[in-house]
């Protein structure tokens, strides 16, 4: 199943290189790759902590977090995409589907997290 998830996840990267990130071939692959993790989880967003997806999920938040505490700014979609591809990281429609929020919602609590 993992090596699903890269070939994929691979497919996924050159596409928007090639294509651009809205492309409608993009989304093709994108929604192709929602769809084996909807599978594999049965539309479980709980994920174990020792799952790759769930490892990839907290690593994306955590330079998240750092992002936007060095920059005083949470990125846009299009700058955290583009930072995520040129790091290997999940995109922000990865980072909504896995944690069930928007990305307004993700800003918000990462804001909130670190004024406290």
């Amino acid at each position: 199943m993992i090596n699903n998830f890269e070939k994929l996840r691979k497919k996924l990267h050159e596409s928007i290189e090639k294509n651009g990130l809205n492309s409608e071939q993009t989304a093709k692959i994108s929604k192709r790759y929602n769809n084996l993790v909807n599978s594999h989880y049965k539309n479980e967003r709980q994920y174990r902590e020792n799952n790759i997806m769930y490892r990839k999920y907290m690593e994306a938040i955590k330079c998240l977090r750092k992002i936007t505490k060095d920059f005083v700014k949470f990125p846009t979609i299009k700058e955290w995409n583009y930072y995520a591809k040129e790091n290997n990281l999940l995109n922000s429609e990865s980072l909504k589907y896995i944690s069930g929020n928007s990305w307004h919602d993700l800003r918000n609590r990462i804001s909130l997290e670190l004024e406290q």
